[in-house]
């Protein structure tokens, strides 16, 4: 299966989703890792450019550790909007991707960005498979049914998971996926006091709690018109 995971920011999916991707690549599956925005307003010192320039070759040292193909979009972090531009944005994405799956942020995430980046999600779904939608760069691709899965979100407030995938085996690769990602390590514990690394060992032993496991990655599947499965396909 062409496996496709979008996050708004550079370590947005080794925090969220890393696990999951790591067992999918294990079984075989074609991983795309996509990122949204630069990252680019994330620090209180390094100017843009320059971030934007840091957190891309993070997010490349981190991909390349599951054998992940990054696709890059680059919009300017904290301005992520659900507008026409961005839309066609998305769906080029989607379209170079081919999901047969899509794991996202959730639309009750709490940063902005993410629940954009959602929004874009649903709504540039069925278009990436029309061919006459203008202003796109990219051919369609399949009109197939990806399912698309909600990520956690941050600290798990306010999501209720539907499907676990049990991460206790490759959970030291998710570490090593998110230790590339040293700009946003330094800069979360600067901005907000957060250990990043502390943080998913958290959030994915409470999760395994409820999974009967020892670490764990919970997911909401989107269930809509088209779009529900009758079988599993999670790790």
């Amino acid at each position: 299966m062409n496996i496709l995971a979008i996050g708004a920011h550079p370590d947005d999916l080794e925090i969220n989703c890393a696990g999951t991707l790591a067992a999918c690549a294990q079984r075989g599956d074609t991983v795309t890792m996509a990122v949204f925005t630069s990252g680019n307003m994330g620090d209180l010192r390094i100017q843009p450019d320059e971030l934007a320039a840091i957190r891309k070759r993070e997010a490349e040292a981190s991909a390349a550790i599951i054998g992940a193909r990054l696709l890059w979009t680059g919009v300017t972090d904290e301005l992520v909007f659900p507008n026409e531009a961005q839309r066609h944005l998305m769906i080029d994405l989607l379209r170079q991707a081919d999901p047969d799956v899509i794991f996202t942020h959730g639309p009750g995430d709490y940063h902005p960005d993410h629940r954009y980046v959602s929004q874009l999600v649903f709504d540039g779904y069925f278009q990436k498979g029309l061919p006459h939608i203008p202003g796109q760069t990219r051919p369609a691709c399949r009109f197939g049914r990806a399912q698309i899965y909600y990520m956690d979100n941050v600290a798990g407030i306010g999501f209720l998971p539907t499907e676990y995938v049990d991460v206790t085996d490759v959970m030291e690769t998710k570490r090593r996926m998110l230790r590339c990602h040293e700009s946003q390590l330094a800069s979360m514990k600067e901005l907000a006091d957060t250990d990043l690394m502390e943080m998913i060992e958290t959030q994915n032993r409470f999760r395994g709690m409820a999974a009967g496991c020892r670490l764990a990655e919970g997911f909401c599947r989107l269930d809509a018109y088209q779009r529900g499965l009758t079988t599993r396909v999670l790790p």
